[in-house]
């Protein structure tokens, strides 16, 4: 996990001490509204239970987690984040990029591959009789080529 940009915490800090003006008018309203659009999700397992329960993470929250960690490492642009499941266990991820033009595109596939791999093992700690992560297969393909950053 990365550590969150001190001056993006400044500035959120300051905004949330300064309310919009009308917020206090409008608030119940666009809260009531961002909860009923919420999306369900899938549940995915992160660790066994050791008698204290189970923690999940949402699919959305694993997909969201990913997608960010692939732009902030990688010249890339993630277009699709699919996760096989069987039942709340992780089975295989399949991920389709945009790339840039002039990346070595193996070996970008293999790096995003490695990032894949140690953020879910970071963040699933529902380890197999192996002690390895249930992740499996972490497919990626190259979809598109762009000339510059894919993000821009």
């Amino acid at each position: 996990m990365t550590e969150p940009d001190p001056f993006l915490h400044r500035a959120a800090s300051y905004l949330r001490t300064v309310p919009e003006p009308g917020w206090d008018a409008i608030s119940n309203r666009v809260r009531a509204a961002v909860h009923a659009a919420s999306r369900a999700g899938w549940p995915i397992r992160a660790s066994r239970d050791t008698g204290a329960g189970v923690v999940y993470i949402s699919d959305h929250a694993l997909r969201s987690l990913l997608a960010r960690e692939l732009r902030r490492r990688f010249v890339c642009q993630p277009t699709r984040i699919a996760f096989t499941l069987e039942g709340a266990v992780l089975r295989a991820i399949d991920i389709d990029v945009t790339g840039s033009y002039g990346t070595q595109l193996r070996d970008l596939g293999d790096d995003i591959r490695r990032l894949v791999l140690d953020t879910i093992r970071t963040i699933l700690d529902d380890l197999d009789q192996n002690g390895e992560s249930p992740a499996g297969p972490i497919d990626v393909t190259i979809t598109d080529v762009v000339e510059g950053d894919p993000l821009g």
